[in-house]
């Protein structure tokens, strides 16, 4: 072989074995795929199960909640500001649409809170069950 032309290795039952550049392979012949590797002091696999990867890839549903709550909060905030600073007793249907909107969006709003406080950590606990299997 020439030194001076360039080669590709591959790896077959452990062992790097050196081919000549694609031009002087044959068509049929398959090469592995080129492996580059940095060496680690030690590896830990973890086995997940497809529930936990759906579970995982999916993410927390609890942040949604979060950030509606905020929204809905917010704008029940602003409307109530306008309630109590702005005379509506002529307009009696704006207030009482101003009204509804404070008051569904307060309610809706603690609700998300709710729900969001209470499942604000199944990420966290889906994750440290997979590593609790490690035995050390």
């Amino acid at each position: 072989m020439d030194k001076n032309k360039p080669v590709e290795s591959e790896l077959k039952e452990g062992q790097a074995i050196e081919q000549l550049p694609k031009k002087h392979r044959e068509s049929s012949g398959e090469i592995g795929p080129k492996i580059k590797r940095g060496r680690y002091d030690s590896l830990e696999l973890f086995e997940v199960s497809e529930s936990e990867l759906t579970i995982i890839e999916r993410g927390s549903p609890s942040s949604t909640y979060l950030n509606f709550s905020i929204f809905l909060l917010s704008i029940a905030s602003s409307f109530l500001t306008t309630l109590l600073t702005v005379d509506l007793s002529t307009k009696m249907t704006l207030f009482i649409i101003f009204t509804v909107i404070c008051v569904l969006g307060y309610l809706v709003g603690v609700f998300l809170f709710i729900i969001w406080y209470q499942n604000r950590n199944e990420f966290k606990e889906i994750i440290e069950k997979i590593r609790s299997r490690m035995k050390e």
